[in-house]
């Protein structure tokens, strides 16, 4: 296929209209959620948007071929940052995640998804196993891929480590794992996790959160009086979402009830405030966006010649998908509260520029082409 038939190709079309949209709605949800804070996101979004729409138009231009020259590089030197972070890293709300300089902010796990992402599509290009994988065969790109999980469970950040981690998986199960292997994995899981929450792994916020996400259910049990003593966040975010109802409610409503005092209403639970105001029919609209957008890249997956630039459509689908899942999962009440923004809907320069250099790569390989 040409080049001028790839970029008037209708897919491509369709995921390139989802992603302006969805930065188009990620600024007006953002006036909203302003008004409800007091707070003024919106206009540094606009700009972060714009600044992230140029950058994703150098990596679509550039040759995917240099980026993966210094995959091994870029990830090397984030990990070093991932370690600085712990050193001397800005604390915010018990967390350390940011360096400063010069007053400006960087969230070196944030473009760990990436590096990430590059590095292991370059690893399993290079090997190009003929068979599934087995443990052994895994070996190497599944350390590399606990080191910064590691690093960024320390800070804490679980939402985000656990968001590298899904997709460093998601591109071992695109290219072949054993059954063996993918059992052996769950059992390590499984065994892994009550360690981590018994022996400090998990700190005692998280554990908090957990434990009101179990709770959740036994607000149906309590009078209208004792629901409302001290809700969770978790409790104040479903309610949001259940009074948007099916087509939602007028944004002074919504201010004098829940989301006038749910907590970062511009990051994490910025979905809260979109369901209140639009309603059911709102979100499936704004879930369709990102699924359109998980489509088209997986699609380019399948239609890439080059393997490489296969595994980077895969990983960049991943790293939207699950940051989607999670942030959704839990402001509905199906996951627990973890910490992690909705991909270009909430506030934050660092998570917007991740996703959108990674809509660059999708573009770079559409434009490359089957």
């Amino acid at each position: 296929m040409s080049l001028a038939r790839r970029i008037r190709d209708p897919v491509n079309w369709i995921g390139m209209t989802s992603v302006v949209l969805l930065g188009v709605l990620s600024v007006l949800n953002l006036r909203r959620a302003d008004y409800y804070t007091n707070q003024n996101f919106a206009q540094s979004q606009i700009v972060w948007f714009v600044v992230s729409l140029i950058a994703a138009g150098v990596v679509a231009g550039l040759n995917i071929q240099w980026f993966r020259r210094f995959a091994s590089w870029g990830y090397v030197v984030l990990v070093v940052l991932l370690v600085a972070v712990l050193v001397a890293g800005r604390e915010v709300n018990m967390s350390k995640r940011w360096l400063e300089w010069s007053g400006m902010s960087l969230q070196p796990s944030e473009f760990m998804k990436l590096a990430i992402v590059l590095m292991l599509a370059d690893w399993f290009d290079r090997a190009r196993g003929q068979e599934p994988w087995g443990i052994r065969g895994l070996a190497q790109p599944i350390v590399a891929t606990l080191i910064p999980v590691g690093l960024i469970l320390l800070q804490p950040d679980l939402g985000t480590a656990i968001v590298v981690a899904a997709t460093g998986m998601s591109i071992m199960f695109y290219d072949g794992i054993r059954r063996s292997t993918v059992a052996a994995l769950v059992a390590v899981m499984l065994v892994a996790v009550p360690i981590g929450w018994e022996y400090g792994l998990i700190r005692e916020y998280q554990k908090g959160r957990v434990e009101a996400w179990l709770e959740l259910d036994d607000t149906r049990e309590r009078s209208p009086g004792e629901a409302a003593h001290r809700p969770s966040q978790a409790e104040q975010a479903l309610w949001a979402v259940g009074s948007g109802q099916l087509a939602g409610r007028p944004a002074e409503d919504a201010k004098r009830s829940t989301l006038g005092h749910l907590p970062y209403l511009n990051t994490d639970f910025i979905l809260a405030a979109w369901a209140e105001e639009h309603g059911f029919v709102g979100c499936v609209a704004l879930f369709a966006l990102f699924l359109l957008i998980v489509w088209w890249g997986l699609r380019l997956a399948r239609e890439a010649k080059d393997r490489f630039d296969a595994l980077v459509a895969v990983g960049v689908s991943g790293i939207i998908f699950w940051q989607f899942f999670i942030n959704v999962g839990m402001v509905i009440g199906l996951l627990p509260v973890v910490g992690i923004t909705l991909p270009m809907m909430s506030y934050g320069g660092s998570s917007l520029m991740t996703v959108m250099l990674g809509v660059g790569f999708l573009l770079n390989v559409a434009f490359r082409g089957s």
